[in-house]
């Protein structure tokens, strides 16, 4: 049975907030447009489809409903659930809203959605669930807003989340954003086609109001979900300060692009001693070539640099990977695991994560690159994506058996160590390297980092 709530009239409308995937973490794209919705009156209920079901008899009653699209797998969950949606009551106005809602627009327009709107969203989707503008094209508002302490009533609790594995403890974690945009404009990102380097901060007050709201929930954990937390780095760390001192057991993470870990260097060791576990940072590649391609804005060098830095701090470094794009080869997937076994990364790399392939959306940076367009094939309406093809055939075959591997483990809840060594022989063999690779999942990391290296994230409960 999941958390199955009926819709409560008071204003005489009643708009549904849905959010299909927000990666485990209680949705604040959810919580925050309710916050606004509920300010102007509006009667609004909140589902998570991640954790609970979708009540149908909320459906026959609601006025509109609005479907949170923050990433690519949700925008495609959302579409298939607004649709049954659709077949349930075909005049009920539906809207897409978040970083995704324009992608496969020309498909879901009029069709499948009334309303779209990506950017700063909160104050057009007040207007449009009031009546004050007509569905149609699609809305980018990037103007500076005002915005309030994200509504997390209604929401599934914090313990239906995932939560944060740390010396032995299963903390109860929370996203919370901090901004929105991002300053940067890396090629393969779906931030920049909306944001165009733009950053719109959502306010000292509102992030402490909701840190303070999350803690009061349970929360142990905070996750800032920012883009990069060290867009604005006065305003991020003000708030750790704060947050520190009103709340000195609560942890944090926060993600951080490579050359902001490094400009940005002296700021870690305080980061560590204000709570910060760890830092997701986006790798991609051990790849100059392909660094330069999608306008990473570092090297390899640099990736190293950054790791020592984060190991001086005392905190763990989580480096994300996109290892498969057209022009890889079998030889640059060995090179990715021979950097995670010179740094002692191994143990931070979820298994998924080296079978990962290029996603393209409609509108994507990278179309233009010459590099990439000798590649595409056509639009794949149905998975939101450009289809491009390998330009090595050992390497596709690589990634489908890396992908393989990854899923079955996930299915059978495999250690990480014994899948890695899996995916290590695969690799080994498709490189041909001539002794095979040595993938080490130490149990401890380089002085200095010590227990932070077992921070790992357990699934989130769902409701059946």
């Amino acid at each position: 049975m999941g958390y199955l709530r009926p819709v409560l009239r008071i204003s005489g409308m009643a708009v549904m907030l849905v959010s299909t995937y927000e990666l485990g973490h209680q949705p604040v794209h959810i919580a925050s447009p309710a916050a606004a919705l509920r300010d102007a009156g509006i009667e609004t209920v909140c589902v998570d489809l991640s954790v609970e079901e979708l009540d149908i008899d909320s459906v026959k009653t609601i006025d509109a409903i609005a479907f949170s699209v923050p990433m690519h797998t949700a925008m495609r969950l959302a579409v298939g659930a607004a649709r049954k949606v659709k077949e349930l009551r075909p005049d009920l106005p539906i809207a897409f809203y978040g970083l995704y809602a324009d992608v496969g627009s020309e498909l879901n327009h009029g069709s499948v959605v009334d309303a779209i709107f990506c950017g700063e969203y909160e104050a057009p989707m007040v207007d449009w669930a009031l009546g004050s503008t007509e569905p149609g094209p699609v809305m980018v508002s990037l103007g500076k807003s005002e915005f309030l302490v994200p509504d997390r009533r209604g929401l599934p609790p914090l313990e239906t989340y995932a939560r944060l594995e740390h010396q032995g403890e299963a903390r109860i974690a929370a996203a919370v954003e901090a901004s929105h945009g991002c300053r940067h404009r890396c090629k393969h990102c779906p931030i920049p086609a909306v944001y165009d380097g733009r950053l719109r901060v959502v306010g000292h007050d509102v992030v402490l109001g909701d840190i303070a709201q999350v803690v009061a929930l349970g929360a142990q954990h905070v996750t800032f979900t920012d883009a990069d937390f060290l867009n604005a780095p006065a305003y991020s760390l003000g708030l750790l300060r704060e947050a520190h001192a009103s709340y000195p057991e609560l942890t944090f993470d926060v993600t951080v692009k490579v050359e902001h870990i490094l400009e940005h260097r002296d700021l870690w060791p305080e980061m560590a001693r204000l709570g910060v576990l760890f830092t997701v940072s986006a790798f991609e590649t051990v790849d100059d070539r392909t660094l330069e391609i999608l306008a990473k804005g570092h090297t390899v060098s640099d990736m190293s640099e950054a790791v020592d830095v984060m190991n001086d701090a005392g905190i763990h470094l989580r480096p994300t990977w996109l290892p498969f794009v057209p022009w890889t080869t079998p030889q640059d997937i060995a090179s990715i695991v021979r950097f995670l076994d010179a740094h002692d990364l191994a143990p931070s790399v979820d298994p998924v994560q080296m079978a990962i392939k290029l996603l393209v959306p409609e509108g994507s940076l990278l179309l233009s690159q010459p590099e990439m367009a000798r590649h595409l094939r056509h639009f794949d309406a149905a998975g939101l994506t450009w289809v491009w093809e390998f330009a090595s055939p050992e390497t596709e075959l690589l990634q489908k058996e890396l992908d393989q591997i990854a899923a079955a483990a996930s299915d059978c809840k495999e250690d990480t160590h014994t899948t890695l060594s899996a995916m290590r022989r695969v690799i080994s063999s498709s490189a041909r390297v001539e002794r095979e690779l040595v993938l080490l999942c130490r149990a401890h990391g380089r002085p200095g980092v010590g227990h932070r290296l077992h921070c790992h994230w357990q699934e989130a409960q769902v409701s059946t």
